[in-house]
């Protein structure tokens, strides 16, 4: 039987947190619209495929003034502005994934989520699926990020989760083990 829990409707939360302070943001910066570009084919897959593509919310995780303006592009290119949502709560990939699960937490069937991010975020991405979403369905879609590799490099370090107690009960047993497995299997001399 398998693990993951039948799904009703869809899900977007489209990463759009920007490090970098712009006092007055009047133009979508272009790391942040490839990742609104990417939100948009995934929409236009889901209402080409999916039987309930009329059930499709998208959560633009940004500040208020780049969020509006990712809203805008949405928009503009058809989205139904009564699906999208701002929420400038959640100020690391960890948090959304925190907000995602108090969003489908009270829901019988939960949405089909798709997390849009760069691709430079996959790795805490799969470490935070297997620990907070295990079970649902979920779904990376990676968005090109042009911007310099110590941009990047920095806004990575910012973006790893904190280590919790699970992390350090796991590591301790696996020594554990591998002192056990050592000690049986030593090596004779």
């Amino acid at each position: 039987m398998s693990e993951e829990k039948f799904t009703e409707g869809n899900l977007i939360m489209l990463y759009a947190n920007q490090r970098t302070k712009d006092s007055e943001a009047q133009h979508l910066p272009i790391h942040i619209h490839e990742r609104v570009k990417t939100c948009l084919n995934t929409i236009k897959l889901i209402k080409s495929s999916k039987p309930d593509k009329n059930d499709t919310r998208v959560v633009i995780i940004s500040t208020l003034d780049v969020g509006k303006l990712a809203r805008d592009v949405l928009i503009q290119e058809g989205v139904d502005q009564d699906t999208i949502r701002i929420d400038s709560g959640p100020k690391n990939i960890s948090e959304i994934f925190d907000l995602a699960i108090r969003m489908i937490k009270p829901r019988a069937n939960p949405p089909h989520m798709y997390f849009i991010c760069p691709f430079w975020l996959r790795d805490i991405y799969d470490s935070l699926v297997e620990s907070k979403l295990k079970g649902y369905r979920v779904q990376f879609d990676g968005a090109p990020d042009d911007r310099s590799i110590e941009v990047v490099e920095q806004e990575k370090i910012l973006e790893a989760p904190r280590k919790n107690s699970k992390y350090y009960k796991k590591r301790a047993k696996s020594k554990a083990v591998d002192m056990l497995l050592n000690y049986i299997f030593r090596e004779k001399q």
